[in-house]
Order: C-alpha cells, then structure tokens, then sequence
C-alpha cells in the first residue's frame, strides 16, 4: 500500500487527524499490518513496539491472568486505537493483556517512538491519544460493572452482539468453551445458557 493510499485511509477512518502535517508523518512512519482470524498481535509481557490504528476487522483485547486464563475486555473497531497499548509504550512497559485480530484486520502499526513526539507536536494526536483513553476507561467501567453486577447471561448476550459486530454477522463460529474463557466461566454452564 502506497503512501497516497495511507493518507486517504486516514482522511476517512481518522477525522481526527485534520492537520496535514501529522497524516503525512504518520504515513511515511507507519506500516500496514494484516492478520486472519485469532491471530495473537500481543501477548502479556511484550514490549510493544508500535500502536495500531485499526483500519478493518477488530481487535479483541482479553486479560489473562497468571494461570492462562482470561476475561474479554472490549473490542477495537475501525478509527480506533488501543489505549493499553498506547500506555505500554509511553512508559516503554510490558503488556499486561493478549490481543487477539478477528477475521481480516488490518491497521496501520505506528513506532512507538513517534508516540511521544506526535503527543508534543500535533493537538490532533494529543485529542486522539485522550479519546482513545476516555473510549478504554468506559468500557473498562462497563466490564467491572457487568462483572459486579449483572447475571451471566447478560453478559452472554453483550457479548454475543459484540461479536457479530466485529465479524459483521449475525452468523458466529464459536465454541461454547471459547464463550466461556471470555467470560470467565465454565462451559457446561455457557452450553446451558445458550
């Protein structure tokens, strides 16, 4: 993908990038990445080195815990960027979540090391990195909430929508043991709810 590509994908997924000085640096220092589905971009303890910007597809961000298992936290959708990721490499400290791509994700991988100066350069960067932060802090909220204090299988069904808005299908290819991983729950119980 050339650089004039890049820089009208991010006029139509990036609105918030108006000034043109930033789209041409983010064009000529960032690379596109594709990944299939269930395909781990990173895991807990990685450094990471670059901050995607979500272009097709989603990311599915889970926390693991130090026995392997996980929780499903939320999704990244076109236009959008991992605030997690984008902390990791601001304090240059490692991961403490796996993300996983869905079906044909595609995103620009920015260097980390541009991060920092993009951030005292350019408001449109600095506004992002704060939307992207106040859109993580929400649906982390809302995921202690259901956790706290709504029943399983709502939280079933969130995440049943969640999915087929990040496939863009009603039609899922999931296992019920996968169903129950994210949720943090046992299969019989998900087969059951189901």
């Amino acid at each position: 993908m050339g650089k004039s590509e890049i820089l009208d994908i991010l006029r139509q997924n990036f609105p918030a990038f108006s000034n043109d000085e930033l789209r041409e640096s983010i064009a000529a220092q960032s690379r596109v990445m594709d990944h299939s589905q269930e395909e781990q971009i990173v895991k807990p303890g990685d450094y990471p080195k670059w901050i995607p910007l979500l272009l097709k597809g989603a990311i599915k961000v889970n926390r693991v815990d130090d026995t392997g298992q996980e929780i499903f936290l939320y999704y990244l959708y076109p236009g959008q960027t991992c605030a997690l990721t984008l902390n990791c490499c601001m304090l240059e400290k490692p991961s403490e979540v796996r993300a996983v791509a869905e079906e044909g994700t595609q995103y620009l991988a920015v260097p980390r090391l541009k991060i920092s100066e993009w951030m005292n350069s350019y408001k449109d960067w600095r506004n992002f990195t704060l939307q992207s932060y106040d859109e993580r802090y929400e649906n982390l909220i809302s995921t202690i909430d259901a956790i706290a204090f709504r029943k399983l299988d709502e939280r079933l069904l969130e995440l049943l929508k969640d999915k087929a808005i990040a496939m863009g299908s009603n039609e899922l290819e999931i296992t019920h043991k996968l169903l129950a991983e994210e949720l943090h729950s046992a299969r019989e119980v998900i087969s059951r709810l189901l």
